[in-house]
């Protein structure tokens, strides 16, 4: 849905209107909006000295559904480029080896952000739950799907579903014993949210995968796990590669490997992989 009036010009419009709470958000995004369409909704709180709750109320007194809506809006008035980039500043594309050299690098920055004990937690706690589930929207399904396959690998029950009603069912039904994880590259999504905060209600470990450093959603799980890469050349707006976040979910998968000790399980394992073994040359 496209709106008549630019976000900009509804802001002015609508100045007056809104509560003076809401003008400090109103008055960052009218000084700085290049940047309002880099950040998610907890930075935008912070750098406006407001919370999370004001933004999005903004947002919808001006007519968007909420932050995400009215953010996507500004970056198309601002120009396609902001659409298809992270960087505000775009520059010359460069070549594939430059992609793979990015990646690279990135990937060996997020060890600089991800959180060595809270990673280590997580891996404890998958190890001594009953069951896992994990928890995903839109381009993060992928992500869910082959660690919830990978985790069965190693003998470890999770559930997983690429419809979001499903998922959220899994963790109703689940128990103070289950552990949920939640992957979202913003770390804004709302039904990665809502899946929390049921867990929560259900007295269950929470977890939260994500590329930003400040996201609304760490604030319900009781661990997050950060990339810390915001912005890559793969970068369409609403989109982002997930190749960093792919990176964290391998180094649990190793660190799971390397602690499991049951003998049991492990020989279970084996034989998946051996009744595996006919569909491959």
């Amino acid at each position: 849905m496209e709106f008549e009036c630019a976000v900009l010009d509804n802001i002015r419009s609508n100045y007056d209107e809104i509560f003076s709470a809401e003008r400090k958000v109103a008055d960052y995004i009218l000084r700085e909006p290049e940047n309002t369409v880099r950040i998610n909704v907890s930075e935008l709180a912070e750098a406006s000295g407001a919370s999370d709750a004001t933004v999005i109320r903004l947002c919808k007194h001006l007519g968007y559904k909420g932050f995400y809506q009215m953010k996507l809006q500004l970056a198309h008035d601002l120009g396609r480029d902001q659409l298809l980039s992270g960087n505000i500043q775009s520059n010359e594309m460069g070549t594939w080896e430059d992609v793979l050299k990015e990646a690279a690098s990135n990937i060996m920055q997020t060890k600089n952000n991800i959180n060595g004990e809270a990673l280590l937690k997580c891996v404890d706690l998958i190890l001594n739950c009953d069951t896992v589930h994990l928890v995903a929207i839109g381009n993060s399904i992928p992500s869910a799907l082959d660690f919830a396959f990978r985790l069965g690998r190693l003998g470890i029950r999770s559930t997983s579903s690429s419809i979001s009603e499903h998922q959220i069912n899994n963790v109703d039904l689940g128990t103070q014993r289950d552990f949920v994880i939640g992957i979202s590259h913003s770390g804004s999504s709302k039904q990665v949210l809502l899946a929390l905060e049921v867990a929560k209600k259900r007295g269950m470990k929470t977890a939260v995968i994500t590329d930003l450093l400040r996201t609304p959603i760490e604030k319900e799980a009781d661990i997050t796990l950060s990339t810390g890469i915001e912005y890559s050349s793969v970068y369409i707006f609403g989109a982002a590669s997930h190749i960093y976040i792919t990176a964290i979910l391998d180094i649990l998968i190793y660190q799971l490997d390397r602690a499991k000790k049951d003998a049991a399980k492990n020989a279970l394992a084996d034989d998946v992989e051996y009744l595996l073994s006919e569909t491959k040359l």
